[in-house]
Parts: C-alpha cells; sequence; structure tokens
C-alpha cells in the first residue's frame, strides 16, 4: 500500500514539473509551494513505508496498524486526482497542505496508541517472528501417510547413499505447502542412524559421515555464511536443503535437485480422504475387499503361491463389479485401480514373487480407504473432487480442508457451504496461513505489486508474459535500473516471481523466457484476500458488483454474461484498472464517463465492436487492450490520450488507424492488424494496418505489429531507432530495396518479421543486412530467390539467430545441409512449404543444430523420406511434422532422440502408419510424453 501512495506522489511530482512554465506566470502562491509541499509529504510516506516494511507481516494480526494504514490511504485517494491543468493544481495544493496537517496528526496517532499497546504485550517477538507469522513445525508421518511422494521418497534415498563418496548438497524446492519439510522429517527418521552424526555441528565433523538439514532456506547467503564449516572428507556426507526457491535449489547439482510438483487428482482424493474419513477403519471397507487383501498379505509370507494369481484376480473381478455401480467410476479412480490389479496379475504368473504380492495387497489395502467416499452419495462424491480440485494438488490445503470436513456431517449442504467458503477456510487455518504468507511477505516491497496484480485475472488463466510485462509499466509498478528498459526491469521481476514459486511456469517461448505462466488457484486466493485489505483491486461477478465498495481502484470483471440489469448507474469514480476479459462490456461505456482516473483499460477477448469517442477524456490511460475483439475502428479522440503506452489491437477488424495517433509521443507499443482467415489456411491470414503519415514522430516506439509497406516505410522506419519488435505486411519487390536498408541501420532489432504481398511476389532480402547484434528472432513469408541462404543475412549473421520460421521460401537440394552450416545457433526452425530443386529426401546431418528444441516441417508435399543422423538434434523437445503427405517411412533414427517431449505426426502417407504400426514405434517413443500420431 505505501508503494501505491510514493507511485502517486512521483505522478504528482512529475505533473508539477510538467506545469513549471505555468506555474511560474501565475501569481497562486499554493502553486510556487506546491512541489515541495510534495516532497514533504514523499518522505513522510517514505518513513511509512519503512515502518511497514520493517513490521513485515506482523501488522495483519494488528488492528491499530491496520487502522493506521487504512487512514493513510485515504489521503492517496485525495492525492491522485492529478491532472494537467494549473487550476486543478491550485487544488491540489489546498488539499495537501490540509493532508500534509492530518498526516502529522495520523502520526502522532500511532506513536499515542501502537506503541503504548505493543510495551503491554508480555511475549518478546524476535526479529524472525516480527517479520513472517508463525506456523507449527510439521510432526513425523508415516510412510503410508505421504501420499504421491513415493518417486520423491525413494529418488531421496538413494540420494543420501553412499555410493558417491564427496560431499553432496541436496536440494528439494517447490512453493509453500507441497510437502517439502514433511518429506523430509520423514526420510531423515528413517536414515539418521546411517549417520555418524546427524544433529550438531561438532569438530568431529571432519571425521565423521553427518548429515544437516536446513529447511525453508530463504536465502543463499544463509547457506554462503556457514558452508565453510563442512568440510568435504569424502566419506559420503549429506547436506539437505528444502527451499522455496529456484536460485537456493541452484546450491545443489542438478541431478540433486528435487522439484516437488502439486499431487495429481488420484493422489489427491486419496490423501482428502484420509483426512475426511479418519475413523473409516477395517469395519468402514468393503469387508470381502479387506479379508481378501490381508489374505494376500498372509499368503505372501509362505512358499504355498499356487492359488496367490487366482485370488487375486476374483478380487479385481469383485472390485470391477463394485466400480459399476458407483458415481465416483466418472473420475477413474476405482476402474484404474482395477485395471492395475489385473495387470499385476498377469505379471505374477510370470514372476512370482513373495514381495510383489506383499506390495500389492498393501496398495490394494491404501487404495480401499478410497471406498467411505465411494459409500457418499454422488452429489457429495462430486462436492469432494471440486474441492480438491480447487486445492490444486497442494497437500496442506487438501490435508488442512479434510480435516476440517471429518468434523463436520456428511451432508451436501454442509460441504457444498464450505466449498463456496473455501478461500476462507484455508485463511482461517493458522498452517496453511503461515505457511503461504511466508512467501507474499518475504517478497521485495516492488514484486509485491506485480504478485498481487496477477490476481485480477480468472482461475487457471494462462498469463502472457509480454501482457503481464505491459501491464506492469503502464501500471507504474517497474523501476528503471540503470540501462536497462522497463520492459527489461518487467521481466526480470516475472523470472524471480518463478523462481520464487509465486508463479507456475506453464511454457517457456522459443528463445529460453517464460511465455506463459499461470497462478496456483490457492495462492490467488491469498492474493485476492490481500488485495481487498489494502484496497489493492478485487475480482467480482456482476451480481456482486453492485453491492461493491464504489472507491475501489482495481476492478477486474472477467468472464461476464450479458444483463438485462442497468449498468450505468454502477459508477466507481476512483477507478484506475478495468480488466474484462472474454465478457460482455455494455458497462464499459458508462465507465469512461465516470472513471475519469483510469489507467488500465483491457477488454481482451471481450464482445464490443465500438470504442466510445469519450475514451479521449481519459488522460491518465496508458494501456488498451483490445485484442481478439469486433473493434472496427478507433475513435479520432484517441489523439489526446498523450501518456498511452501501449495499443493492443491485433487480431481486430481494424484496417486503418487515425491520423492522430503519431501525436501519441510516449507510446511504446504498438499492435493492430486483422484477421482476415481464421482457418489460418490462406497466405496472408492476417493483414496490417496503413502506416499513419508522422508515423516517424513516435520516437519512443518499441513494438510496432503489424504495418503495411510502402513507397515511403523504409524512410519512415530509418529514425524510429528504438524499434526492437517489428512486423512488416503486404511487402512487394519494389519494396525491398529502400525498406530492407533502413532495416539493416536499426541497432536494436530484436524481432522481425516479413510478409510478402502473396505466394509468388518475391522478397530480395539481399539488401538485408543488420547491423544489430540483438537480432535473434527472424520470420520471412513469401517467395525469395534460388540462393536464399547464400545472402548475407544467413552468411554473415545466422550465428546471431535464435528463431527462424520460413515459409514459401525457395532454398537448396536439401536446406539441411545448408542451414546447419549458416544458421548453427537455433532453438526453434519452421519450415513451411519449403521448396528446393530436388527436396524428396531430407537430411538432418550429424551432429548438427546442437541447439535445437523445437522443429516444425509443414506443408512438404515432395519429401517421402526423412533421416537423422547420429548425434542430430541432441537438445531436441518438440517435433512436429504435419501434411508432409507423401512421407511413407518413419524417420530413420527418429527413436535415438533421448531428449524429445512432444511428438506430432499428422496428415502422413497411409503407409508411413502402417510402418509406424508394424515397427512398433509407440513401444521404442515411451520416453516421449505427449505423442500424437494421426
Amino acid at each position: 500500500m505505501a508503494e501505491a501512495a510514493l507511485l502517486a506522489l512521483s505522478k504528482i511530482g512529475s505533473y508539477a514539473a510538467i506545469e513549471a512554465t505555468m506555474v511560474a506566470k501565475s501569481k497562486i502562491s499554493n502553486l510556487m509551494e506546491l512541489s515541495a509541499t510534495v516532497q514533504r509529504i514523499r518522505r513522510q510516506f517514505l518513513m511509512m513505508n519503512f515502518f511497514i516494511r520493517k513490521m513485515g507481516a506482523s501488522y495483519l494480526s494488528d488492528e491499530l496498524l491496520k487502522g493506521w494504514i487504512a487512514e493513510k490511504d485515504k489521503f492517496l485517494n485525495k492525492i491522485v486526482k492529478g491532472s494537467h491543468y494549473a487550476v486543478v493544481f491550485n487544488g491540489i495544493a489546498d488539499e495537501l497542505i490540509q493532508i500534509e496537517k492530518d498526516i502529522e496528526h495520523v502520526s502522532k496517532l500511532k506513536d499515542m496508541w501502537v506503541h503504548p499497546v505493543s510495551q503491554l504485550i508480555p511475549t518478546q517477538v524476535t526479529v524472525s517472528e516480527q517479520r513472517f507469522p508463525l506456523y507449527n513445525f510439521p510432526q513425523l508421518m508415516k510412510d503410508e501417510d505421504l501420499v504421491g511422494m513415493d518417486n520423491y521418497r525413494q529418488h531421496l534415498k538413494q540420494l543420501l547413499g553412499p555410493k558417491i563418496p564427496a560431499l553432496g548438497v541436496i536440494s528439494l524446492w517447490g512453493m509453500g505447502g507441497m510437502g517439502k519439510t514433511t518429506l523430509v522429517i520423514n526420510v531423515y527418521e528413517h536414515h539418521k542412524e546411517e549417520f555418524d552424526i546427524n544433529r550438531e555441528l561438532q569438530e568431529a565433523l571432519t571425521q565423521k559421515r553427518y548429515l544437516v538439514v536446513f529447511d525453508d532456506v530463504w536465502d543463499r547467503r544463509a547457506y554462503d555464511g556457514i558452508h565453510d564449516v563442512f568440510v568435504d572428507c569424502r566419506n559420503g556426507s549429506r547436506i539437505v536443503i528444502t527451499t522455496r526457491r529456484g536460485d537456493v535449489a541452484a546450491l545443489a547439482h542438478k541431478g540433486c535437485q528435487l522439484k516437488l510438483n502439486p499431487l495429481e487428482l488420484k493422489d489427491a482424493l486419496l490423501l482428502f480422504c484420509k483426512k475426511a474419513f479418519p475413523n473409516s477403519n477395517d469395519l468402514e471397507y468393503p469387508l470381502k475387499l479387506q479379508e481378501l487383501a490381508t489374505d494376500i498379505a498372509k499368503k505372501s509370507k509362505d512358499s504355498s503361491l499356487t492359488e496367490c494369481p487366482s485370488e487375486l484376480k476374483e478380487l479385481a473381478t469383485d472390485i470391477a463389479k463394485k466400480c459399476k455401480g458407483l458415481p465416483l467410476v466418472n473420475y477413474s479412480q476405482l476402474k484404474d485401480l482395477a485395471h492395475d490389479i489385473v495387470k499385476k496379475c498377469d505379471e505374477l504368473l510370470l514372476e512370482k514373487l513373495p514381495s510383489e504380492r506383499h506390495d500389492l495387497a498393501t496398495n490394494i489395502v491404501n487404495k480401499c480407504k478410497l471406498f467411505p467416499l465411494a459409500k457418499c452419495s454422488s452429489e457429495l462424491q462430486k462436492i469432494a473432487v471440486e474441492i480438491v480440485k480447487k486445492c490444486g494438488g497442494l497437500p496442506l490445503a487438501i490435508a488442512s480442508i479434510g480435516s476440517l470436513l471429518s468434523a463436520r456431517m456428511q451432508l451436501e449442504c454442509v460441504w457444498k457451504q464450505i466449498y463456496d467458503q473455501l478461500p476462507c477456510e484455508l485463511e482461517k487455518d493458522d498452517q496453511v496461513r503461515g505457511v503461504l504468507t511466508l512467501s507474499y511477505y518475504d517478497l521485495p516491497g516492488e514484486l509485491r505489486n506485480c504478485f498481487l496484480y496477477c490476481s485480477m485475472f480468472p482461475e487457471d488463466y494462462l498469463l502472457s508474459r509480454e501482457v503481464l510485462v505491459k501491464l506492469w509499466i503502464a501500471e507504474g509498478f517497474v523501476v528503471k535500473k540503470g540501462d536497462s528498459t522497463l520492459e527489461e526491469v518487467a521481466e526480470g521481476y516475472l523470472m524471480e516471481l518463478v523462481h520464487r514459486n509465486m508463479l507456475q511456469l506453464v511454457h517457456n517461448d522459443e528463445l529460453g523466457r517464460v511465455r506463459i505462466c499461470r497462478m496456483h488457484d490457492i495462492l490467488r486466493e491469498l492474493a485476492l484476500s490481500i488485495s481487498k485489505a489494502e484496497l489493492f483491486g478485487t475480482a467480482n461477478n456482476f451480481s456482486e458488483m453492485v453491492q461493491m465498495n464504489t472507491n475501489v481502484r482495481r476492478l477486474s470483471a472477467c468472464r461476464w454474461k450479458q444483463t438485462k440489469h442497468d449498468v450505468s448507474k454502477i459508477k466507481f469514480p476512483h477507478l484506475r484498472t478495468m480488466i474484462a476479459l472474454e465478457s460482455f462490456t455494455d458497462f464499459v461505456p458508462s465507465m469512461l464517463s465516470e472513471s475519469k482516473h483510469l489507467t488500465v483499460l483491457e477488454l481482451q477477448d471481450s464482445v464490443i465492436d465500438e470504442v466510445p469517442p469519450s475514451i479521449g477524456d481519459l488522460f491518465n490511460l496508458r494501456y488498451i487492450g483490445l485484442r481478439n475483439t469486433a473493434v472496427k475502428c478507433l475513435p479520432d479522440s484517441i489523439e489526446k490520450l498523450v501518456n498511452l503506452q501501449t495499443l493492443n489491437a491485433k487480431s481486430t477488424k481494424i484496417e486503418k488507424l487515425p491520423g492522430g495517433i503519431v501525436k501519441l509521443y510516449k507510446l511504446r507499443h504498438l499492435l493492430a492488424d486483422r484477421l482476415s482467415d481464421e482457418t489460418r489456411m490462406e497466405f496472408r491470414y492476417f493483414c496490417g494496418v496503413e502506416a499513419p503519415k508522422g508515423l516517424s514522430r513516435l520516437e519512443e516506439l518499441q513494438t510496432l505489429e503489424t504495418v503495411e509497406a510502402s513507397k515511403d516505410l523504409g524512410g519512415q522506419l530509418e529514425k524510429m531507432i528504438q524499434l526492437r519488435n517489428l512486423w512488416i505486411d503486404n511487402i512487394k519487390y519494389e519494396h525491398c530495396t529502400e525498406l530492407f536498408a533502413s532495416l539493416s541501420k536499426m541497432p536494436l532489432l530484436y524481432s522481425l518479421l516479413l510478409c510478402a504481398s502473396d505466394e509468388k511476389e518475391k522478397l530480395n532480402i539481399e539488401n538485408l543486412i543488420p547491423t544489430s547484434t540483438m537480432l535473434q528472432k527472424l520470420i520471412i513469408r513469401g517467395c525469395t530467390a534460388e540462393r536464399t541462404l547464400d545472402c548475407p543475412m544467413f552468411q554473415d549473421y545466422g550465428g546471431n539467430l535464435k528463431y527462424l520460421a520460413l515459409s514459401g521460401c525457395h532454398l537448396e537440394n536439401d536446406p539441411f545441409e545448408a542451414l546447419a552450416s549458416c544458421v548453427p545457433n537455433l532453438t526453434y526452425l519452421s519450415l513451411n512449404k519449403v521448396h528446393s530443386n530436388s527436396a524428396q529426401t531430407l537430411v538432418l546431418p550429424a551432429k548438427s543444430f546442437p541447439l535445437l528444441k523445437t522443429l516444425v516441417l509443414r506443408n512438404m508435399s515432395d519429401v517421402n523420406v526423412l533421416k537423422i543422423e547420429d548425434d542430430a538434434l541432441p537438445c531436441i523437445e518438440g517435433l512436429y511434422i504435419v501434411s508432409l503427405s507423401n512421407l511413407k517411412s518413419v524417420p530413420e533414427g527418429i527413436e535415438c532422440l533421448s531428449s524429445l517431449k512432444k511428438l506430432t505426426l499428422l496428415g502422413l502417407h497411409n503407409g508411413f502408419k502402417a510402418e509406424w504400426k508394424m515397427n512398433q514405434m509407440h513401444e521404442k517413443m515411451k520416453h516421449v510424453t505427449e505423442l500424437r500420431v494421426e
């Protein structure tokens, strides 16, 4: 909250500087003192900010401090009403004089009440206790209670073994509540006797084999400051670290880092049942299953094993029959159990090992614990599954809610109420709240706002790096550091949140950056709770909006349906941010007319076809998001938005931008194009917009996607030296010479797309000779000369490229051989409708493309043979072969791609599918996690 106040004061200060001339000309004394008053108040807020940070999370339980902070926030609502008119600044100056007096009064109240009351508290609070909320240390859990952690436990046991004599550091990491500490305690208790010293640091460490555990480490320096004590005597000693942070986990070697992931639904349900039905012992399980499982366990101990497999099959049949009458079969839990048992029975006929029978019997007994839930009504089962899903595989949350329900009646209405109030119930749980808030309050101040902001998006929403970065900058969360751009700093913030497990990585892009991430549901609920308490923002459905505090600053209105209510009556005069994704936006005109201080307007994927002219009155607007909407044009009034930084109108119906857009000198990102073919089958399935006259006046522009080529475009682009990302469409042959010469001079160019006017239009790239050492991503769509790869772009500069996509180009006889030599450092390569003189056989040469992670081959009908030679593509993770209609045989050497994770083979010759099946390729490609052959 203090960060928001400081941000507002910075804005007031900058506006005051802008109006300095008008102030000097005026004779209003208050205006002459405005700058000094702002600085004095800013210092007050700085001290308040330092105080809050010093107190850390402890103020959450201190109502006096809450009240003080709430009073401070009232000042913020007054301060941020700035405008660029001197008469308004005069009003601000008058209010600031009163605000300064109010701050002094509130500060005195704090000194009068907060400090004396804290003296009355008898218990001494340590610095660490002040910083973080308390939570109980997990107790030792039995082996069978470590649900879904068998693999982690086995891996940890192996790493603790004495096979490797060197002193080893082992790290377990993952978000709070994942079970890191619980797992380590369990394994520690089982194996501590194998080590000579396992509890205290003594001089004897140099002679003994020891095991030391550092639990919940937040900073590498905590280990760096003490690691010299641990002398490596090559006797197999071990150091185990649990942490939530990736940089701390990296203290261990790659093979000794255990990343704990959320539980799968099957294991999550099992853990839930253990906690929700703690008294469902043997008498509660179906008697037949329990007796048979016990009998199997007994028989596994003697040598008479002949009847065991048949009994196991009878058990499997019995379970299968019961599954047919149980609603839980919809969630595949019991059905999977039956199939698993049948499979193991067949294996037992061949290998009659008592240990296998015993393990199987134990597995059956454990999985029988799901039967208390199976005996419940189908409605209760569905609620249970939804509760478990809501917990997102987080063991701590699942166990907490399960334990809570164990003391409640097994009625649909009771469980439904708990589900509806799940965030509140988890927040009341000291253990859950303590563990999760630790992560939040360990964040630096600049990251807290960024984290809270992510909660403005819906549950399970896929957060784009490009969008988040621009939004954070528009909100003013990002402060420039050194020579880095604001965008680079913001990307660093995002990486930090991922490393701290506050956001979950979904996909990296082809250049190794975060592309997509998401927020865990439980962490989102935590963030929403904090956001509401600190008046940061709120996410609501429409029915709740009418009851909302109209002083809210940020509002998320995602996935709202059309309503018959009169939305014009709902007003939010202090609103700064409106995020409405996938919604009916009939409330937007009212919002724009009433919310004069709006900074961010995000309407991606929403139902809107017209932007009201009143948008031009929003002087503070920095971000407009219209992506994937039906908007046909932008109003001329947009030229008044002099503070606009980002306009995202990609995949709309806009063909031409208003001429006045070139007056927006602060514009950093301009994205606008028209999706003309949703099937993406046409060559130009998206079309750029006509470049407005005077485009070169946008000197701060970093991103321009997508603009149509013209005779004078090259001359305009030559002056735009800040451009980093540039997409150009509808290029004709006569444009190439001047246009490509201008592109060559751009010093900061990073990503470039060139698209011809049609498939037959030749793009002469001889003049494309980049001076930028930053160009890593190149997309060329259109016909090129036969010896394209002999151009300077590839011969002299190709080594810098990481991402290359060619569509409709003409290359050499075998393009892979030429590409392997001129662009050896690619991480992504896509060839679509690429032609060559003789392309029936494609060969990936031995040891070629050592860094390539993704290879895409599309629409190359001439190719009938594909060979992958030894040690080619050693890092490949994704291989996509689509619409190679004459590819009759399985690519030679494909089974040797051991790093492959995703393989897609679509639209190939019928002979290919037959050979794939005949060669049992599915068995050979078991290491591929996502395999699709059609």
